[in-house]
C-alpha cells in the first residue's frame, strides 16, 4: 500500500498526504483528521525506508539550517541562577517555535572557545547575551560576530560597534519611573540599587530619574551598594549613601525626605528585600511612601503588599526584534549595523 492509495481514498493529492506524514504545518486540520481516519481505515503502515528525495521543511525566509543558538557571553551558571532567566528562555522558545526555529543553547568564556554549534554550522545565525561583566566581552562578541549573523540583546546603549543590539530604552524606564511617582503626588524621591555585579543599566535608569528630579527642583536620594566592588561614590551622580548589600539594608531610611516619598527600585531582583525593610516601618502601608519597580517577574511581585507599581521592560518584544533582525541577518546579509530599543510601560 502507497501514499497514492490513500491519497485515492481521502480525496486528496499525493503531496497532501506527505505533507501530513512529514508534518508540514500548512495543512487544514479537518483535512489532517481524514487523512489520518483514512489511513487507520486502511492499515495504512509507514515504512521505514522512503524512496526518493527527503521532505524538509520549508521556512518562510529561507534558512538555511532553520535552527540559532542562544549564547551567553561569560559563562550561564549565574546568569540561569535568576528566575527571570527563565522567563526569558521561555520567550526566546515561543519566539522560535513561532517562526518554526529549533533552539540550541551555549556558551563563551574566551575569544578562543568558540561554540560547537557554530564550528559546525548547525545554526544560522546566534542571540548573544552577557552574564555580569566579562572583561573579554567585546572581544567574544566581535569574535562571532564575525564568523556568523548575530544580535546582542540587553544592556545599555550600543556595547559592541559594528554588531546589532537590541535592548529596552533605560532612559525612558527611569523617566517614567519619576514621572508616575510624580504623578501620585510623592513630594520627595529615593533610588535604590543593590547588586553585586556590574550592570550600567541601573546606573542609566537612576541617572534619567536624577536629571528628572532636578529639573524639577525635588529632592533625592541615592541608596546604594558597591557594584563589582566599586564605591558607589565614584558611580553616581547624587552623593548615595551606601549599603552593605541585599541582606543588609539597614542603611535604607527616609528621615528627613518629605512626605509621601517616592521608591525608585532600579531592578527588580532586589524588590522584596527593600519592600520588607520600608514596610518594617509602615512606611509603604501608611502611604508614606510610593514604591515602584523596573521589571515583572512573578517571583519578585508575588504576595507584597502593598503592591509595588511595576514597569515592564518589555522582554517579549525585545526577543521578537532580536529574532527577526537575526533572520534578516542571515538571509539577506544587510551590512551596517542597527540598535533597537524598546519602550517601557507601566502594569496595572
Amino acid at each position: 500500500m502507497t501514499i497514492a492509495d490513500v491519497a485515492r481514498e481521502a480525496g486528496v493529492s499525493r503531496a497532501t498526504v506527505s505533507r501530513v506524514l512529514n508534518g508540514v504545518p500548512n495543512v487544514d486540520a479537518e483535512t489532517v483528521a481524514s487523512i489520518r481516519r483514512t489511513m487507520d481505515r486502511m492499515g495504512y503502515v509507514r515504512p521505514a525506508i522512503r524512496p526518493g528525495p527527503k521532505p524538509r521543511l520549508h521556512h518562510p525566509s529561507q534558512l538555511r539550517a532553520g535552527a540559532i543558538a542562544l549564547i551567553t557571553i561569560g559563562g550561564s551558571g549565574d546568569l540561569f541562577q535568576e528566575p527571570t532567566m527563565s522567563s526569558v528562555v521561555e520567550e526566546i522558545q515561543a519566539a522560535c517555535r513561532k517562526r518554526h526555529l529549533n533552539l540550541l543553547l551555549d556558551q563563551m568564556t574566551s575569544p578562543d572557545q568558540i561554540p560547537l554549534c557554530v564550528q559546525t554550522r548547525q545554526v544560522d545565525g546566534a542571540l548573544l547575551m552577557v552574564s555580569g561583566r566579562p572583561a573579554n566581552m567585546r572581544a567574544c562578541i566581535e569574535k562571532l560576530a564575525a564568523l556568523i549573523p548575530s544580535v546582542h540583546f540587553f544592556g545599555p546603549g550600543h556595547p559592541v560597534r559594528g554588531v546589532d543590539h537590541v535592548s529596552v530604552n533605560d532612559v525612558a524606564v527611569g523617566a517614567l519611573a519619576y514621572h508616575s511617582l510624580q504623578a501620585a503626588g510623592c513630594k520627595s524621591y529615593a533610588i535604590v540599587t543593590v547588586r553585586e555585579e556590574f550592570l550600567e543599566a541601573l546606573l542609566v535608569r537612576g541617572r534619567a530619574f536624577i536629571d528628572r528630579a532636578a529639573m524639577d527642583h525635588m529632592p533625592v536620594q541615592v541608596f546604594a551598594s558597591p557594584m563589582a566592588g566599586v564605591d558607589p561614590v565614584g558611580m553616581w551622580s547624587s552623593q548615595p549613601i551606601k549599603l552593605g548589600g541585599v541582606k543588609d539594608l539597614s542603611a535604607l531610611k527616609l528621615d528627613g525626605l518629605p512626605r509621601p516619598v517616592g521608591v525608585f527600585v532600579t531592578l527588580e531582583t532586589f524588590l522584596r528585600p527593600v519592600h520588607r525593610e520600608l514596610e518594617q516601618h509602615k512606611l509603604l502601608s501608611s502611604g508614606e511612601a510610593k514604591i515602584i519597580v523596573a521589571g515583572s517577574t512573578p517571583y519578585y511581585i508575588a504576595d507584597l503588599h502593598p503592591s509595588p507599581q511595576r514597569i515592564s521592560l518589555d522582554v517579549p518584544g525585545i526577543i521578537g526584534i532580536a529574532v527577526d533582525r537575526l533572520i534578516q541577518k542571515a538571509v539577506q546579509l544587510p551590512s551596517g549595523a542597527l540598535t533597537f530599543l524598546t519602550s517601557p510601560r507601566l502594569l496595572d
